[in-house]
């Protein structure tokens, strides 16, 4: 596989935009100010991981 290679450049960049996307909902289930906030990003970090909320 050929690191210039535009399909290697787009999956990278699509696996580090998700695993963006799961850590900043991980820590805003942590350290949301407001219990309904806390409650919205652990449902949708679980929607992203296919597990049931």
């Amino acid at each position: 596989m050929n690191a210039n290679d535009p399909a290697t450049l787009a999956l990278a960049t699509s696996a580090a935009g998700y695993l963006t996307t799961i850590t900043v909902l991980a820590l805003t289930a942590l350290a949301a100010p407001s219990p309904h906030r806390r409650r919205a990003a652990r449902d949708l970090l679980a929607l992203l991981l296919n597990r049931k909320p």
